[in-house]
This record gives structure tokens, sequence and C-alpha cells, in this order.
């Protein structure tokens, strides 16, 4: 087995947090619980202090305002080191992996990055990221460290390597307008079986409504809203040692979502985009439509002339889960201000900026210690918080898992379009996919 794949199956086998924890010799948690205090905070504040330089972030943009955000990070963190100049920029998530790719070639990436389970595999088995192990296992960081879930630390660690800190995850969820289900007579059954979603689509399709959309083409991410049936069938992209495709068993799952497009309680395939589709919503034109939780935003600025919900694809024969994929705070190989770009990844990271950066884009936390306290005049996002964010099952972060699911999805649009089976779809599927990993 080559070392990148081993690389990216370690980390979806356990080796996680304690593990690259006693690698790097720190010592126990109860131990040091109680040396940390005020003197560690000084001292991490006066070494904050020690630090000059100037250092890039690049990230994804989730709000139209992330400059305005961002920049309330960096004054914060300037009066805690004011001799480290932060510039941001930005990717475009359409774009991410050229863009990403063209910066590491130049020899001169940004210092920090922000980089999603769907592309950092590839890098860090590159050589283009910082091993962050050193930094990560720092006593005086193990608060943070431990107010992380360990399910986000299994997703950026691996073979005693830290490719970066958790920070951030997104939900892929289901918006529901409870005024049409409600008038369909379906508001209390839609969510009970496939079978229940499927009756509700058709009862609640009338005129130009439509009553379930999803997306279905490649360049909006379509097969997040497909995964979640996949895995509630208890399959995976991969099997389990990642050595081919882990999709049999997901036939059924597929066949729904090609009865639901092929219904007439759709939009046609491939004809709108991810905005396309939520502004159909938002004009009450759609009863059922897979979503992701960035979009409250929009609901809660200019409230619709109808009630509605946020809810999860119902369950399948396996469990009912939610798709939701996280981004990290990298370190590029080739800054020259390493310890700059760490001093600036903690302060991001921790509770009082990721929270608020949080609610001001409508995404969700990995910290545990501040979940709590996150949305209490926001429903929906608390909703997604407490009782979505435990149910979700995201991708296997293999380095090639981004070419995985851009290859497959054309047979997912084919047979959206009733040109293929769910059984023929996903032996296609299987066949790119032992191609690509096997």
């Amino acid at each position: 087995m080559n070392s990148e794949i081993k690389h990216a199956r370690n980390r979806a086998e356990g080796v996680g947090i304690n593990r690259w924890v006693d690698q790097a010799g720190t010592m126990p948690r109860t131990f040091m619980l109680g040396m940390v205090g005020a003197a560690l905070i000084a001292g991490s504040a006066a070494h904050a202090q020690e630090l000059s330089g100037e250092i890039t972030m690049i990230k994804g943009p989730h709000s139209a305002d992330e400059h305005r955000f961002e920049q309330m990070i960096i004054e914060d963190f300037k009066a805690k080191a004011p001799n480290v100049d932060v510039n941001f920029t930005t990717y475009n998530w359409a774009n991410m992996n050229a863009e990403l790719t063209t910066g590491f070639a130049s020899g001169n990436p940004a210092d920090v990055l922000y980089l999603v389970d769907l592309v950092y595999p590839n890098y860090a088995a590159n050589g283009a990221l910082h091993d962050m192990a050193g930094y990560a296992s720092d006593p005086d960081w193990e608060d943070e460290r431990f107010a992380i879930a360990p399910f986000a630390w299994d997703l950026a660690v691996s073979d005693g390597k830290v490719w970066g800190v958790p920070v951030l995850g997104a939900v892929y969820n289901i918006f529901v307008n409870t005024d049409l289900l409600e008038e369909a007579g379906v508001g209390d059954t839609w969510q009970n079986s496939y079978q229940d979603m499927m009756a509700a689509a058709k009862k609640a399709t009338k005129g130009d409504v439509y009553g379930f959309a999803a997306r279905t083409r490649t360049s909006d991410f379509a097969f997040w809203d497909w995964l979640p049936y996949v895995h509630n069938a208890g399959a995976d992209l991969l099997n389990e040692d990642w050595t081919g495709c882990g999709l049999q068993g997901a036939e059924d799952a597929t066949q729904l979502l090609i009865d639901l497009h092929q219904a007439g309680v759709t939009p046609a395939v491939g004809s709108m985009g991810t905005q396309e589709l939520f502004d159909l919503f938002k004009a009450g034109k759609i009863a059922i439509l897979h979503g992701e939780t960035p979009q409250i935003n929009e609901l809660l600025a200019n409230p619709p002339n109808f009630d509605w919900d946020v809810a999860m694809a119902p369950p399948g024969p396996e469990g009912q889960t939610v798709m939701g994929n996280f981004g990290i705070l990298s370190i590029a190989e080739a800054s020259q201000n390493k310890d700059e770009a760490w001093a600036f990844i903690k302060h991001w990271a921790s509770g009082p900026q990721v929270g608020r950066f949080a609610e001001q884009v409508n995404l969700q936390v990995v910290r545990e210690d501040i979940v709590a306290s996150l949305y209490q005049d926001n429903p929906a996002m608390r909703k997604i918080q407490m009782d979505f964010v435990p149910r979700v099952k995201g991708i296997q972060p293999h380095p090639q898992i981004l070419k995985v699911l851009q290859s497959i999805w054309p047979v997912a649009e084919d047979a959206y379009r009733g040109n293929l089976t769910g059984e023929q779809t996903i032996q296609q599927m299987c066949a790119i996919i032992d191609n690509i990993v096997g």
C-alpha cells in the first residue's frame, strides 16, 4: 500500500488526538490541568507580543461580508500581537482546488489556509502542509485542544501528524415549507420514511409548486444531497480499507432519488443551480428542498410569507444521518513565518472568535465548550448545532476523494434523467471508483 493511502486510512482508523499527543510527549491531561492558569496565559500573551512579521490567510467566503468579519478577528489579534500584520484574501469555492494548487506551486502560498476535508488530504500527501503536531501539543494550549471534539481531530490527524486545527463545519440540511406540507395533509408524516417523503412530494406538487428539489449538477456539489441516503443505507464511497468502491447497498437509496426526479415533482434535472433552487423555495414554490445552513441567513434577513423549518432526510434501513463537511486551519510548509501563523490560528480558533464568526455566517462549530451559548436567538441554527451535528457522517478523507466525487457524479445526473436504474448507477460508479483508488 502506498504511503499516500496509508496516510489517509490511518485517520479513519482512529489515529486521533490522544495518540499524537502521547507521541509528542505531552503530559497527561489530569496533571496538566493543575498547571494551566494565569501564568501560562500571561506567558502566551507575552510571546505574542514578541512575534513580528507579515502573514497571509486564504479562505473561501462564507458570506458577502467575509472581509468585514475577518477584519474583526484580525483587529482583535493585532491587540495581542501588534507587530504581526495579517493580510486576508479569498479563493473562489467553485475554483478552490485550482486556485490553491496554483498557490502551492508558486512557492509562495498563503501562510494560513482554511481547507475543507474534501481537498486537504491531497495537499498533505504531497508535502504542501506543515505538520502542526509540535504546535498543537503545546501544554499551554491543552485546554483549547481538548475543547475541540475528538471526531473533528480525527479528520485532521494521521500518523502522529496534525494537518490543521478544526474550526468549523457546514451541515447540508433540508428546508421545508411547513405551510405547503400541512396544506397537502402530510406535515406530520413526510419525514417518517422514504415512501412517506415520496408521497408528500407528490401531494405537494401542484401547478408551479414542486414537492421536492435537490441539486443535480457537479458544479453545485450535488453529491452532498445524495450522500445522506447512501450513508443511511450503511454504504459509503469507499470500502473499509479504502482500496475500492463501498457503494454496494446504496442501490435502493439511489433509485429513490431517480424516482423522485422522474415523478414530475422536481425541477428539470440540471436546469437550476443552488441559488436558483433556493430562490424558488423562498418564493414558496418548493415544499422540500435540500440546502445548506448558510442559507438560513437569507430567510432570517428577508422572511418569506410562509412558515418554514429545517429537517434531515427520513431514516434509511441503517440509520438517519446528516451530511456535513469540516474546515481546518493549516500552515503551508513553505511559510517563512510559521510561529506567527500558529499564533493567528490559535486566536482564530479560540472560543470568542470562532463562536462570533460562526454566528455571523451560520456555520457549525466543533468546539464543545461554546455550543450551549450559541444561537440563542436563532432556533433553526440552534436545532442544527444541537440535534444535527451529532448525526453528521462526512466523507472519507482519501487523497483522491474529490476526484472520486467529481468523476462519478455525471453518472448520477444521467440516472436522474431516467437513463439508468439505481443498480446500474452504482455499478458504473463503482467501476470508476475502483479505477481511481484500486
